[in-house]
């Protein structure tokens, strides 16, 4: 092997990897700031309920995630969207005393 086809096998060697580890990079998820959310209440829910809660009430395709990047992306969607994200919650209604209770 002469020194510019090691060379380009090198750089294909290398090509790969960075590829490899761009693909492992994507497949966590980091959690961005704010509060945490239930799963249907369930605040300890396994890896298939949050994979079904996903696709069904947030309409994410999760694909093949770890329980702890399952529970990240629920609460990431949670805290982008704000609290009713296409939810059926109902949002309290606003006092027109701004927040002062009435007696």
């Amino acid at each position: 092997m002469n020194r510019r086809s090691a060379c380009i096998c090198f750089l294909v060697f290398l090509k790969a990897s960075v590829t490899l580890a761009a693909q492992e990079a994507a497949k966590t998820v980091s959690r961005i700031a704010g509060p945490r959310w239930n799963v249907n209440g369930d605040w300890m829910p396994t890896a298939e309920e949050v994979q079904r809660h996903l696709r069904d009430a947030h309409g994410i395709d999760p694909g093949s995630l770890g329980l702890e990047d399952l529970l990240a992306l629920h609460d990431n969607d949670h805290n982008r969207r704000g609290y009713a994200s296409g939810h059926s919650h109902k949002k309290a209604a606003k006092s027109p005393s701004k927040g002062f209770a009435k007696f």
